[in-house]
């Protein structure tokens, strides 16, 4: 059989626009005590590594749509010269983005300096399946994953962060995971078959088999990052153990919306180099698959054999990427495989609104700050950020162009809720502020 030929149509799609994120929206949500309280944003498609480096548009709050359901999340609270405290938690009923703790909730020793790290992983596992990611017991960081379709793995909802490290006096009550993929999906839209006269016949059921890709990898939601966000252990780390290859993918469109249960998660990989033998697909490479299909008139099965490996614009597929693929296997001849990366979120995750009036973003404070300082007050303007006399913060707000006495107009109350509003020097809120 000859090398199938191989096309690359590359598109990346940058993070689709989102509404501005809220953390919460009722004023009994104020930090009681010495609580963390915390709020789950997932990343769309490319990474960062903390929130300094935040835009709002780039995320999706947790439990904010039908899409963007992750179930229980474990982390950890780790500081110097402490044992780690591990609690779990669950995206809070109807509050978008803000997590609500199941058990003792952690807490910030606020009389101290001590530094905080907080680690944190979803675990979504279907047990009749064995597939999805399965912790090691309940107070570890670290687990196994197993790969495959959605439907047997719920992979969909893995994600995991790193916050830290983080002071009390520094970073007040509240603190933002950043939550990325660790793994990657591949969706298949269509297989094509021509015969040997160049009939084509659109294949609806195959199995894909990729032998040299991760069946099952360990990861650590602890492990240490810099610029590259990756949780997956290696053989020199702390309980690596030797992945499992192999992944077969019975891929099935002949039922109606099937195919969204036939999304293949994956760990991260590079496709490999081109080298060939003899005309063939390289089969040691990462990126070599093989197609099994039943076709023509005479319902033959038949094998046919593509990589990856050697597209001219996509080499590897990443951590948080969503690559589509189109097939064509050919008798007797070529075949082709065009790929695209895009946007991992459903159109579903594209929009989130507020439930409430409020400050969201560094945008909001500064617009609010001119109404504030406007005479005379433009109250239907300040109106558009309040409810109820209110003014709720839920973000921190930098309002250091501020060196003198700035006044929360009367019968208005500006509630901070753990937030840091940070004035110029010899700059001082008056009227009515509530932490």
């Amino acid at each position: 059989m000859k090398r199938i030929m191989q096309y690359c149509m590359a598109c990346i799609v940058l993070a689709g626009t989102l509404s501005s994120c809220s953390r919460q929206e009722e004023p009994q949500y104020a930090p009681d005590g010495d609580e963390v309280l915390f709020q789950g944003l997932v990343k769309n498609s490319n990474m960062v590594s903390r929130s300094s480096d935040f835009n709002e548009k780039d995320f999706v709050l947790i439990n904010s749509s039908t899409d963007a359901q992750f179930g229980d999340i474990r982390i950890c609270s780790s500081t110097s010269g402490a044992d780690d405290v591990i609690a779990e938690y669950k995206p809070a009923d109807a509050w978008q983005g803000r997590l609500s703790a199941l058990n003792t909730p952690l807490k910030w020793s606020k009389g101290t300096n001590a530094e905080y790290t907080f680690y944190a992983c979803t675990y979504p596992s279907v047990p009749e399946s064995s597939g999805g990611v399965t912790m090691d017991n309940d107070k570890s960081m670290q687990g196994l994953v197993t790969f495959g379709i959605q439907k047997e793995t719920d992979l969909e909802s893995f994600i995991v962060a790193k916050e830290g490290p983080l002071t009390y006096a520094e970073n007040g009550s509240y603190v933002k995971l950043l939550f990325y993929r660790p793994v990657a999906k591949i969706q298949i839209e269509s297989v094509t078959h021509f015969d040997a006269a160049g009939s084509q016949t659109p294949i609806k059921q195959c199995k894909i088999d990729f032998p040299n890709l991760y069946h099952t990898a360990r990861f650590n939601a602890k492990k240490e990052w810099t610029d590259v966000k990756d949780v997956w252990l290696q053989s020199d780390e702390d309980g690596y153990q030797a992945p499992q290859l192999g992944l077969s993918w019975e891929w099935d469109i002949s039922v109606e919306d099937a195919a969204s249960d036939y999304v293949l998660y994956v760990h991260p990989f590079s496709f490999g180099s081109d080298a060939a033998d003899g005309g063939q697909p390289d089969p040691t490479q990462p990126g070599y698959f093989r197609i099994t299909a039943v076709v023509g008139s005479n319902n033959t099965e038949k094998v046919y054999f593509a990589s990856l490996a050697g597209l001219k614009d996509i080499t590897e597929l990443k951590a948080g990427q969503f690559m589509k693929m189109q097939i064509a296997v050919q008798d007797g001849g070529g075949g082709g495989l065009g790929c695209r990366i895009v946007d991992w979120n459903t159109e579903g995750e594209q929009t989130v609104s507020h439930r409430r009036a409020g400050i969201y973003t560094q945008e909001d404070a500064d617009n609010l700050l001119k109404i504030l300082k406007t005479s005379p007050l433009d109250r239907d303007a300040l109106n558009n950020y309040c409810r109820d006399g209110k003014i709720y913060l839920y973000t921190s707000v930098d309002w250091s162009s501020v060196t003198g006495s700035l006044k929360i107009p009367d019968g208005y109350t500006l509630c901070k809720q753990g937030y840091s509003v940070t004035l110029g020097e010899g700059g001082k809120l008056e009227g009515n502020v509530l932490e």
